[in-house]
């Protein structure tokens, strides 16, 4: 009895070896791989590791060993061991054919998606096809910003094996978000949603449905936002710090009303090409320093085009300002930039920058030495690093640029450095810190004052904001400027609170 039993254990374990030995042509001497591929089937895939080491060792030219040896790494996950082994299942003689898509699969799991493309692009040429190597391609084709090929490939895996339709579906949903296709998105995730509404899938797509629900309102063409505002500044006047020049000036704080509105207008173009127009206005009215009340109308086009690396943009606009009801300043505006990605969670941004001023009435009665129309060129470069998968940044400035005035006491080269972090302190409450540091060396001697004037502004701004409602923000905030100058008529400090809300629709 006891032999019979030997015997019939024995034959299973050959039935075992031959059932699930993949595609492969007889190979020479095949050392006996049977304990190997019994642990791995058990899941005792550390054993079955070192099993496999140990044959490949004794045969390294055997593309069987490879096979299960790299098929032993993926079961535990160590995709950059496996990789080495499951390539030479496909390279050497005899090929195993099973492994083409494991090591697609494992090239798509270490990042290297289009070298996992071509791999799987091979495999189809030679007529080596499954639900599974279709729905894999899909899921290579999203990594690769390819959706429409994604979708075609997961309609396939769907046609080949109807088990995996529910995943298809998910994976064809997030293709049609990457492309754009927010509502066609959409409904396919209510559709995943409604099959069952318990199950995991179903979980995911209701997240998707709301996420896709807010990106349709940031992404509409029209945006509107009105805000007011309460401020108290302590030094509207600008008053010197040094006492002896500023003589008699006094109450120069004051209450400050702020309204302002905004419109931006995007075109949706065809790809690459962007339009974007705007208009904002901006209007102060001061309780009792009415002479600074300020008035501006800003225009603004900005085209743009995108490539593989970046996005450029060409930004245009024309500034019209009233002091006290009188005009005052126009400026118009002309400042390419172009913007690219340094990797998934930093990206950069260079411009160069020309603008030019003009001080309409403001001149009148001033000396020409005074007179501050100017030309004014400029260039910078800024990074951002993201915080919490975008929710939050951190942002460093530089920009350099030369004011030519037509008066002689106001032409001077700056230099402005910049840093600032916006936090989600929590789920609502978000946090904006920033400071900045102007340095000004002005080219001429001050015809007044017989010096060479040099300014050095530190600004330090906070603002915090909390939705009231899903259109309403509540806003506070706080300014803080400190303006040193070698010249004590030009050296100030002032402080800005202010309370608000901003309406968007």
């Amino acid at each position: 009895m006891k032999r019979i039993h030997l015997l019939f254990t024995g034959l299973f374990v050959m039935l075992l070896f031959v059932l699930a030995a993949p595609s492969v042509a007889v190979q020479k001497n095949p050392l006996d791989l049977t304990p190997g591929i019994v642990d791995l089937k058990d899941g005792n895939y550390e054993e079955a590791t070192e099993f496999f080491k140990s044959i490949r060792e004794k045969d390294p030219e055997s593309s069987l060993a490879a096979y299960y040896l790299g098929l032993a790494y993926v079961k535990g996950e160590d995709y950059l061991s496996a990789k080495p082994h499951l390539k030479d299942a496909i390279t050497l003689s005899p090929r195993v054919r099973e492994a083409v898509f494991e090591f697609a699969e494992v090239l798509y799991q270490l990042g290297e998606h289009g070298e996992a493309l071509s791999v799987i692009g091979v495999a189809e040429s030679e007529g080596i096809e499954s639900a599974r190597a279709s729905f894999l391609k899909g899921l290579t084709l999203i990594k690769l910003k390819r959706p429409d090929e994604a979708i075609e490939a997961f309609r396939k895996a769907k046609s080949l094996d109807g088990s995996l339709a529910s995943s298809a579906d998910y994976q064809t949903a997030i293709a049609s978000v990457q492309a754009g296709r927010l509502g066609e998105a959409k409904e396919m995730f209510k559709d995943l949603a409604a099959k069952d509404p318990n199950a995991d899938v179903a979980e995911s797509a209701r997240e998707y449905i709301n996420a896709i629900s807010k990106r349709q309102k940031d992404e509409r063409p029209l945006k509107l936002r009105a805000g007011v505002e309460y401020q108290f500044d302590d030094n509207v006047l600008l008053k010197p710090a040094d006492a002896s020049v500023a003589g008699d000036i006094t109450n120069e704080s004051d209450s400050v009303f702020v309204a302002s509105f905004s419109a931006d207008y995007d075109f949706k173009l065809q790809l690459p090409y962007s339009l974007k127009a705007g208009y904002s206005f901006y209007a102060n009215t001061h309780a009792s320093l009415e002479t600074h009340d300020i008035q501006s109308h800003s225009f603004s086009a900005t085209p743009g085009m995108s490539f593989r690396s970046g996005q450029a943009n060409l930004y245009a606009g024309y500034t019209y300002t009233l002091v006290d009801g009188d005009k005052y300043l126009q400026a118009l505006t002309l400042s390419p930039a172009y913007t690219f990605p340094i990797n998934e969670r930093q990206f950069a941004q260079a411009s160069v920058r020309w603008q030019v001023k003009d001080y309409l009435d403001y001149t009148a009665g001033v000396g020409a030495d005074e007179d501050r129309d100017s030309w004014d060129y400029g260039a910078g470069a800024s990074w951002f690093y993201l915080l919490l998968g975008g929710k939050g940044f951190v942002n460093g400035r530089y920009d350099f640029n030369y004011e030519a005035t037509d008066g002689a006491n106001w032409a001077y080269y700056g230099n402005r450095f910049g840093a600032s972090v916006y936090y989600p302190v929590t789920e609502k409450l978000g946090l904006n810190v920033s400071v900045e540091e102007y340095l000004q060396s002005f080219t001429d001697t001050h015809t007044v004052f017989g010096v060479e004037r040099e300014d050095t502004t530190l600004t330090f701004y906070t603002l915090l904001t909390y939705p009231l409602y899903d259109s309403l923000d509540l806003k506070a905030q706080y300014l803080y400027i400190r303006g040193d100058s070698n010249i004590s008529i030009y050296d100030y400090s002032k402080n800005v609170y202010g309370v608000g809300v901003d309406f968007r629709f």
